[in-house]
């Protein structure tokens, strides 16, 4: 019963310590959140507690511009925005508390999270706030400082004039007009800033910087305009017109150049830079002037090169006009040929015109040369344009000369063509009569009626070959296609004869052959005379199959080989 009591004892005694340690760590845990809870509220009063109220205040008790008093509303209501978002923040601290209380910590836990990631976003939207209020007092403070080096740099203009007066005085009035609308411009802008209206105050200082910039030009560049036209424009425009006037006596074309015209015009020009410098058309003036320098110098150039190729231009011109008689020299001579050649010989008409189109090109060229030239001598053209043109005439006549040199040679190769169709005839008219006295001098018993006709044939085409190279104008692919064709008969004509007169030699050694087998009767004899009966009519074929066969039966295999040695001997190679 004692250990009972003690064992009871023991476990209320830890029982008791479970439950007191678990309440220590319940509330050690509620501390840590108390903590991080306050660390949130801390936060939350320091971006509430920053300026923008203040400076908002300050905005409001002061005069404003129309764009400002609508700025400062926007603001005031993105204030009044992010005041209420204080509010819900404040409201989820309390609610996180509650729940801390009430340990339900992963809530809480979730809900501070979401307070830290609010109270992030409103410190971010706050500053962004407060940094647009002040960057509108910045502008104030920058536009104040920048007035101050504008006046001090107005004041120095001033002063600059007073000392250079002279210098301008065909622009006082101007620069008087300018000082006192700079000067308007700066009590605009104190308006501006006393009413606040820094964009109309910007807009102000950025309207000084250009008419004080527009000072700054009459200064620098009218004694530099002056200058320049004074110093450099006119005396060039002077050596312009002397240089015109001296080549012209010369006797130089120089009208394509315009110059005189030009001159005037750039004369009139330059007399209205002092109106544009009154309207401060700087960049006009400018640009007028440096047209002016750019446009002399070239003519200058130009005249230059007229004078320099003047010996050139009359140089070639010489040499062309040598060129194109030797053209036309060429183009009589071989206008006598072809004409020559179209009484003897029959011509493509394609041929024919490209021949008069060149003959044709040859006078246009011609007439173009003796043109220029004339218009050159009277002083009519430039030497450039003179250049030009003769650069044009050399390649037509390159050309030309070209073309004339492949006629040249067409007519060479006509004359060539008829030689070779000639000889050519002529080899076949020789080996035509060999052929037939080939055939007279074999002595065939019978005439072979196909051999004769076809022997009637190659005269017939021979004497037609002949005919057409005997007609005026000849036709050389006339001539080459009867030549084509007579060839190919020939060698058909010769193929048969030599086979015919192959067959009546081999058949002859046959039967001479066969006669020492005369001794034999019977069959044999008979045989041999039915061979020498087919001889007799021409059937030269006929006679050696039946010769071959004849003879093979008395001497065997051992003929076969005088059969080859007979056809060896007698160049019988068609059969």
């Amino acid at each position: 019963m004692g250990d009972f009591k003690l064992y009871l004892l023991i476990a209320i005694v830890v029982v008791l310590i479970a439950i007191l340690i678990y309440s220590m760590m319940i509330v050690s845990k509620k501390k840590q959140y108390f903590v991080r809870i306050d660390d949130l509220d801390y936060l939350k009063h320091e971006i509430s507690n920053k300026t923008v109220p203040f400076e908002l205040a300050k905005l409001r008790s002061t005069k404003k511009s129309e764009r400002i008093v609508k700025l400062v509303q926007q603001w005031e209501q993105r204030w009044g925005s992010l005041e209420n978002e204080f509010i819900t923040v404040t409201e989820k601290i309390i609610y996180t508390e509650e729940l801390v209380e009430k340990r339900s910590f992963t809530e809480a836990n979730d809900l501070m999270d979401n307070i830290s990631e609010m109270l992030e976003h409103l410190n971010t939207e706050v500053d962004l706030l407060l940094e647009e209020i002040k960057s509108l007092k910045r502008s104030e403070e920058r536009s104040r400082s920048n007035v101050v080096g504008l006046k001090e740099k107005f004041e120095q203009l001033k002063m600059q004039y007073d000392l250079e007066q002279s210098n301008y005085v065909n622009m006082h009035d101007e620069i008087l007009n300018l000082f006192k609308e700079i000067e308007a411009l700066f009590l605009k802008f104190n308006e501006c800033m006393e009413e606040c209206n820094y964009d109309l105050a910007d807009e102000t200082i950025n309207n000084i910087k250009k008419e004080m910039e527009k000072m700054n030009y009459v200064f620098d560049r009218i004694p530099i305009y002056h200058e320049s036209i004074e110093k450099t424009i006119k005396p060039l425009l002077k050596d312009v017109m002397k240089s015109f006037e001296n080549l012209s006596n010369q006797g130089i074309y120089l009208n394509h150049l315009k110059i005189d015209e030009t001159i005037v015009t750039y004369e009139e020009n330059i007399n209205q830079v002092d109106q544009m410098l009154k309207r401060f058309e700087f960049e006009q003036i400018e640009s007028m002037l440096l047209e002016v320098e750019e446009n002399s110098k070239q003519m200058i150039q130009f005249m230059k090169r007229e004078m320099d190729i003047k010996g050139e231009v009359i140089e070639v011109l010489e040499k062309t006009k040598a060129t194109i008689m030797n053209i036309n020299t060429m183009g009589t001579h071989l206008n006598q040929r072809y004409y020559n050649i179209k009484n003897n010989y029959t011509l493509a008409e394609e041929d024919e015109n490209n021949f008069n189109f060149l003959l044709n090109e040859i006078q246009i060229v011609t007439n173009e040369l003796y043109f220029i030239e004339a218009k050159f001598a009277d002083k009519q053209t430039s030497n450039t344009e003179m250049s030009h043109q003769l650069e044009s005439i050399t390649a037509q006549i390159v050309e030309i000369e070209h073309q004339l040199q492949l006629f040249d040679v067409d007519i060479e190769h006509l004359y060539d063509g008829e030689k070779d169709c000639r000889q050519r005839a002529l080899l076949l008219l020789n080996r035509f009569n060999d052929l037939k006295a080939m055939y007279n001098q074999s002595h065939f018993p019978v005439e072979n009626q196909n051999i004769v006709s076809l022997i009637e044939e190659g005269n017939a085409a021979i004497t037609a070959l002949f005919k057409e190279i005997d007609q005026v104008p000849i036709h050389i692919n006339n001539i080459s296609e009867q030549l084509q064709y007579s060839q190919e008969m020939l060698e058909h004509i010769i193929n048969s004869v030599n086979q015919i007169v192959q067959e009546l030699k081999l058949a002859e050694t046959l039967i001479v052959h066969g006669h020492r087998y005369l001794v034999r009767e019977g069959m044999y004899v008979v045989d041999l005379t039915i061979a020498e009966d087919q001889f007799r009519q021409g059937n030269y074929a006929t006679v050696i199959e039946k010769m071959k066969k004849l003879l093979k039966s008395i001497e065997g295999s051992q003929f076969d080989i005088q059969y080859d040695q007979f056809k060896q001997s007698l160049d019988c190679y068609l059969i």
